[in-house]
């Protein structure tokens, strides 16, 4: 049996519906001028994932009850099939009965003369006859009330299919019920999992592009501080030795990072499938993987240079990134991401490996 109050509603499904499209509706955008598209637009889509788990939450739901429905009339049925085999049984009883009766009495209609002169004959004294007689009289009541239990019974039966097939009807509308629930569940979902994949791809976009202008405004500072000659030498204030030679030449060290370019941000892994910050510019300055040696920490006390050449190391505390020239590095950004080419971030300053 389904329980009614597991069983969604139209009601609050429709409620869902328009929950759904109130959200989206009511997502215009009255930022102000110093409102962040990118930020905004994740907000959105933020709401529309929330959305959406409820609604998949309710959709979970509808399905499981859908499935009780189905098992619930499916018993139900079970149960018809059932009463109708019992009375067909019975019925046969019946009618075997009736058979028998009705030859009995053609019987003694063709010879009933004969059966009472043999009880009156085959009597020596009268109470023998009255017991004889009785006798007689009870095996034909017998036999018709025999005939009358199996009547009743097979009334019984049918009655109880009756029943039966009253709650398979009303499971059968259940199941509908459920189903057309189910069904628009579904579709509210659908529409809302449409609704979340364009906002996420929206801002998605956004973010891609306040990255990129980001990292273009990096990569023209860094490079206007490269020309102006303000480059700083880091939190330790050492001395700068542009003079100091490349260990590695610069070219193999950036042809080495620009190879790893796509690859997967792994804290604390030096390659092949994957590096972080340190591990990457590890790999690039060696060509070994698994470089474990170099870490931000020690790449700070290397010797800073404010003339930076393509294969230098870009540096701040936390982050690290192989210098490739105009304002620009290739590092392994952070969780989530890749290596990838960006302009070099604020506060970062130049060392020479």
């Amino acid at each position: 049996m389904v329980h009614t109050s597991k069983v969604i509603t139209k009601r609050s499904l429709l409620s869902a519906i328009l929950a759904v499209v109130l959200t989206v509706g009511l997502m215009i955008p009255f930022a102000s001028a110093q409102a962040d598209p990118a930020t905004d637009a994740q907000s959105e889509a933020d709401q529309a994932l929330a959305q959406l788990n409820d609604l998949s939450d309710q959709l979970d739901a509808a399905q499981n009850d859908y499935q009780e429905a189905i098992e619930a009339q499916k018993a139900a049925e079970e149960k018809v099939a059932e009463a109708q085999a019992q009375i067909d049984e019975t019925s046969e009883k019946v009618a075997a009965l009736q058979k028998q009766l009705g030859d009995r009495a053609k019987e003694m209609y063709r010879s009933g003369g004969t059966s009472i002169i043999d009880v009156l004959l085959g009597s020596s004294t009268f109470e023998e006859f009255a017991t004889n007689m009785s006798l007689f009289n009870k095996l034909n009541e017998n036999d018709a009330e025999l005939v009358q239990e199996t009547k009743d019974a097979r009334t019984e039966l049918e009655n109880a299919k009756t029943e039966a097939e009253t709650q398979a009807q009303l499971a059968a509308d259940k199941a509908a019920e459920a189903e057309q629930v189910m069904n628009s569940a579904q579709a509210a979902q659908s529409e809302a999992q449409a609704v979340y994949d364009n906002l996420s791809a929206e801002a998605q976009q956004l973010m891609e592009q306040r990255e990129e202008a980001e990292s273009a405004a990096n990569a023209q500072a860094a490079q206007e501080a490269i020309n102006n000659g303000t480059v700083n030498t880091g939190n330790s204030g050492g001395t700068a030795n542009n003079g100091k030679p490349q260990t590695v030449t610069g070219n193999v060290v950036v042809d080495r990072a620009y190879a790893q370019l796509g690859k997967p941000y792994i804290w604390g892994a030096s390659g092949p499938n994957g590096f972080d910050c340190s591990g990457l510019v590890g790999y690039c300055l060696t060509g070994v993987y698994g470089n474990h040696w170099c870490s931000t920490g020690t790449i700070q006390n290397w010797t800073p240079v404010t003339n930076p050449q393509p294969g230098d190391i870009c540096i701040r505390p936390g982050h690290t990134g192989v210098y490739i020239g105009g304002g620009q590095m290739i590092h392994a950004s952070t969780t989530g991401d890749v290596v990838r080419i960006g302009g070099v971030q604020s506060g970062m300053w130049y060392v020479r490996y």
